[in-house]
C-alpha cells in the first residue's frame, strides 16, 4: 500500500507542543500520518519538495462572512482604499449604474464614513448620479447603510416620507421629515426587503467567488457568522442550500462552519420554565432538530449567531455611557439593542436548552454584560459541560468584565485587523479614556481564554498575515499606536489563527495542528513569520495553500 503524498523539507510550526517543529509531514485520506522520518518517502505516491519553506496550519478565520466576501466581489467596491473621497465612491457608483441594465438594482459596499470626513452618502447625492436606478449601499460594519429615492419608492415610501424605525434601528430625517438616506440596523430591512432575493445559484456563486479569494491568503477554514434572516444577517431563507449548491459544485473550497441566524429556529415544543418561575421558554432548533455538530468536515452547522447590539464605529452598539464624539455634538447617545432584553434573553436560553452552541454578537460593554448575564442563566437553568458559547467581537472590555468572561467559560471573538483599518474611527467615538478598553486581546489572553482569530471580512481585509500584523504591532491607518499594551506575540496570534479558532468551532479534535490524524490543511510562507521583524510580518505572503493534503493555491 502507498500512502498518497509526502511534504518534505519544509519549517512545519505544528501548533503541537510535544513536537511544535517538524521537517516532513507524510498525508494519506485528507489526514496527517507521519511526521519526519517516521514513514520513508518510498511509501509515497508523491513526494512535494518544499526547498525549505516555513510552513504553518492553514489559517482558520472564526468570524468571517464568506458570502459577502464574495458577494462583494460582484458588486460595486466602496472600501477606503478604492475610493478615498466622497467624490471617489460617487464616481464608482456611476460607473455601476450607467453600465447596470434599465430598471435594475445597482448595490455596492463597503463604504465608511470615517475616511469620508465623516459623512455617509445621501439620498440625494446618489439620485445625481444613479441614471434613474434604484441603489443601496452597504456600510463596511454591514450594521447600516444609504438608499436613494427610487430605493425608498420601491420601498413603498414615496418622496422617503413617512419612514419610520422598527425597534432596534435607527432612521435619519431631515427638517422636512424626509428620510435622509441613512439606515441604521433593523432599519436597514425597510428597503433592503425590497431588493430581490438571491437565488440558491446565486449564493454558491458567492461562496465559490469567495473560497477562490481566501485559498489565495492561505485561508482554509472558516465561520460564517449568521445565515437565513435577511432582515438581520444573510441573504435568503436558502443561504446553506447555497452553500451545500457550491459543495456539489465544487466550488466550496475552504471548510465551512455556518451559523444560521437564531431567528431562524423554530420551537421544538416541549417548553421549560425560566428563573423565578418566569413563564415558560421553548427549546429551539431548525427543522427535524438539527442542532450544532451537524455535517462533516467541509461543511457543518457551527454555533447559532445574534445580534445584541450594533457597530462600534458606526456609534451603535450599546455601551455603558454616551459616545464621546456625539456628546461632544451635544447629542446623548449609548447605542442601542438590537432585541428587547427579554426577548434576547427567551432566543438564548431556548438555544442552549437545545443543545446548540450559541454566538452573540456584542460590541458594546452594556451590551456585553447583558449577553453576559443570559449565558450565566442558561448554564444555572440546563447546565451544560463545555457549551463553548461565543460572544463575537467585544469591542469594549473592562478588566472585570473580562475576568467574568473567564469565569463562565465563554469564548470572546476579536478582531486584530479592526485596530489598523477601524481604529481611528473608534478612538474617535469612544475618546481617549474609553479607548483603553477596546480592541483588546492581550488581557483576553492573560486571562487564561483560548482564543480565535478572525476578521469580520468584508468588514475589514480577510488577509490572516496583516491580521497577524496588526495583532503583534496595533497602529492605526493614520500610524498612531492604539493600546499598544494589548500587544501579543507572533507566537500566539498564530496560535489564535490556528489552535484558537478550531476550538472555538468544537473542531479542535481535527483541526488547527500538524500531527497525526490531523487535517492535512497548511500553508507555505514566503519567511517565517517567528523570525521576521515585528513592522515587517505584512510583507509576507502565501506561496501555496494545502487543503486536505492538496494543492489548492500558488505552487510548491
Amino acid at each position: 500500500m502507498l500512502f498518497d503524498a509526502l511534504y518534505t523539507n519544509g519549517s512545519f510550526r505544528t501548533q503541537d507542543a510535544r513536537r511544535p517543529l517538524a521537517h516532513s509531514v507524510g498525508v494519506h485520506g485528507g489526514r496527517i500520518v507521519s511526521l519526519d522520518d517516521e514513514l520513508p518517502p518510498s511509501f509515497f505516491r508523491h513526494v512535494h519538495d518544499l526547498r525549505g519553506a516555513a510552513v504553518v496550519p492553514g489559517f482558520n478565520d472564526a468570524h468571517c462572512h464568506l458570502s459577502y466576501v464574495g458577494q462583494a466581489l460582484l458588486q460595486a467596491d466602496l472600501r477606503p482604499a478604492v475610493c478615498a473621497t466622497m467624490a471617489e465612491l460617487l464616481d464608482t457608483v456611476e460607473r455601476a449604474c450607467a453600465s447596470a441594465p434599465s430598471g435594475t438594482w445597482v448595490q455596492g459596499s463597503g463604504y465608511d464614513q470615517n475616511y469620508l470626513g465623516n459623512q455617509h452618502p445621501t439620498a440625494e447625492q446618489l439620485d445625481a448620479i444613479s441614471h434613474g436606478h434604484p441603489v443601496w449601499l452597504m456600510h463596511n460594519s454591514r450594521h447600516m447603510g444609504v438608499a436613494n429615492t427610487a430605493a425608498f419608492e420601491r420601498a413603498g415610501y414615496p418622496g422617503r416620507l413617512n419612514v419610520r424605525a422598527p425597534d432596534g434601528g435607527a432612521v435619519s430625517v431631515d427638517a422636512g421629515g424626509r428620510a435622509v438616506g441613512l439606515l441604521q440596523e433593523t432599519a436597514r430591512a425597510l428597503v433592503m426587503d425590497a431588493i430581490p432575493g438571491p437565488s440558491v445559484q446565486d449564493v454558491a456563486d458567492m461562496v465559490g467567488a469567495g473560497s477562490a479569494a481566501l485559498l489565495n491568503l492561505g485561508i482554509t477554514s472558516i465561520t460564517e457568522p449568521g445565515l437565513g434572516a435577511p432582515q438581520h444577517i444573510g441573504h435568503s431563507l436558502s443561504d446553506i442550500a447555497g452553500y451545500q449548491a457550491a459543495r456539489d459544485a465544487g466550488l466550496l473550497g475552504v471548510r465551512a462552519t455556518v451559523m444560521p441566524y437564531l431567528t431562524t429556529l423554530h420551537s421544538l415544543g416541549d417548553d421549560f420554565e425560566g428563573k423565578n418561575g418566569v413563564s415558560a421558554i421553548s427549546r429551539l432548533g431548525l427543522d427535524l432538530g438539527m442542532r450544532t455538530g451537524f455535517g462533516d468536515e467541509w461543511l457543518r452547522l457551527g454555533p447559532a449567531k445574534i445580534l445584541s447590539d450594533g457597530s462600534l464605529i458606526g456609534r451603535s452598539a450599546f455601551m455603558c455611557c454616551n459616545y464621546q464624539a456625539d456628546a461632544e455634538e451635544g447629542n446623548e447617545n449609548r447605542g442601542l439593542l438590537q432585541f428587547p432584553a427579554e426577548d434576547l434573553r427567551r432566543r438564548i436560553l431556548g438555544a442552549h436548552h437545545a443543545g446548540w452552541q450559541v454566538a452573540a454578537h456584542a460590541i458594546g460593554d452594556a451590551a456585553l454584560d447583558v449577553v453576559m448575564d443570559i449565558f450565566e442563566e442558561a448554564q444555572q437553568l440546563h447546565p451544560r459541560p463545555d457549551a463553548r458559547h461565543r460572544i463575537e467581537h467585544v469591542n469594549v472590555a473592562s478588566n472585570e468584565q473580562i475576568r467574568r468572561l473567564a469565569s463562565l467559560g465563554l469564548i470572546p471573538v476579536p478582531q486584530g485587523r479592526f485596530v489598523n483599518e477601524l481604529g481611528d474611527g473608534a478612538a474617535r467615538a469612544l475618546g481617549p479614556e474609553r479607548t483603553r478598553l477596546s480592541y483588546r486581546v492581550k488581557g483576553l489572553l492573560d486571562a487564561g481564554i483560548e482564543i480565535p482569530a478572525s476578521t469580520d471580512a468584508p468588514v475589514v481585509s480577510a488577509d490572516p498575515l496583516l491580521n497577524i500584523h496588526d495583532l503583534v504591532n496595533r497602529k492605526t491607518s493614520s500610524g498612531v499606536d492604539f493600546v499598544p499594551e494589548e500587544r501579543i506575540s507572533v507566537a500566539q496570534a498564530v496560535r489564535a489563527y490556528t489552535v484558537g479558532s478550531a476550538y472555538a468551532a468544537h473542531e479542535d479534535r481535527y483541526k488547527g495542528s500538524l500531527t497525526h490524524g490531523m487535517l492535512a490543511d497548511f500553508v507555505a510562507l514566503s519567511e517565517d513569520l517567528y523570525d521576521v521583524p515585528a513592522e515587517a510580518i505584512r510583507d509576507v505572503h502565501v506561496t501555496a495553500t494545502v487543503v486536505g493534503g492538496q494543492l489548492a493555491h500558488g505552487s510548491l
